[in-house]
């Protein structure tokens, strides 16, 4: 089965959160007015882990293959895109896609697009967490059992949220550290459409998985967190920069 439900919510709340909050700062006049009006009192941050909370919901429940994409190991750009859009299945790119056009469509239903919005906020985040792009065989590296510090984690759970709780920051103070971007940068990382974003994760996981099939045994802690926090948080800015420029181009 290509669909499952994770154990964690991606990148956890505080991940999520934060990247709400970045993009909450770089949406335009036109788009923060949109927004407000469709969420009332609720920030960007408020909803950004709500595509999860009601995953498991009947109403939701067809949800649950929007938040990752599945996919074999060892292919070049050319056969990665090329196996991304001919995938049957519904999936983080595909469920994008079709969130964004219908957030964009004038004669879309009010409360379709409050959830619309709500799902990109989440799914943005998604597809910049590298283990939601990565292999159906150990869902994810939900079954690729780890100890960090000491503790029973898996490669999936490592990422979503244990790194991130190392930094012991809330999501108001990761976002203060983190949306520090240069203006060139946001530049690139706006122009760069969804498929770049996701082949970033692709290559990431790859690396990933390449380096726990290197291990001697499966115990990590301090060096594993100092080399790959940086990776974590640039994928958080990028997301969160990113997602501005959705929602910007959306309710131009």
């Amino acid at each position: 089965m290509a669909i499952l439900t994770l154990l964690l919510s991606s990148w956890g709340n505080v991940g999520h959160q934060t990247i709400g909050k970045i993009a909450q700062n770089h949406l335009s006049p036109k788009a923060s007015l949109a927004v407000k009006d469709l969420l009332g009192d609720q920030s960007l941050a408020d909803v950004a882990s709500w595509a999860d909370e009601v995953r498991n919901q009947d109403e939701y429940k067809e949800t649950a293959p929007w938040h990752f994409l599945n996919l074999p190991l060892g292919l070049d750009r050319k056969a990665f895109e090329t196996q991304v859009l001919a995938t049957p299945d519904q999936n983080v790119f595909s469920a994008l896609t079709q969130l964004e056009k219908e957030l964009a469509d004038p004669a879309t239903p009010r409360e379709k697009k409050i959830v619309a919005l709500k799902f990109i906020v989440h799914l943005v985040g998604d597809l910049h967490q590298p283990m939601h792009i990565s292999r159906k065989e150990d869902k994810g590296g939900n079954t690729i059992q780890l100890n960090y510090e000491g503790k029973g984690t898996n490669l999936h759970s490592l990422w979503d949220s244990r790194l991130i709780s190392t930094q012991g920051l809330t999501y108001q103070q990761m976002a203060e550290k983190l949306d520090d971007v240069g203006k060139r940068k946001i530049k690139q990382w706006q122009r760069d459409p969804a498929m770049q974003w996701i082949w970033e994760s692709y290559q990431v996981s790859s690396q990933l998985y390449a380096q726990v099939d290197a291990m001697n045994g499966r115990s990590i802690g301090k060096e594993y967190y100092e080399q790959h926090i940086p990776v974590i948080n640039e994928r958080i800015q990028q997301a969160g920069i990113r997602l501005a420029a959705v929602l910007n181009e959306a309710f131009k």
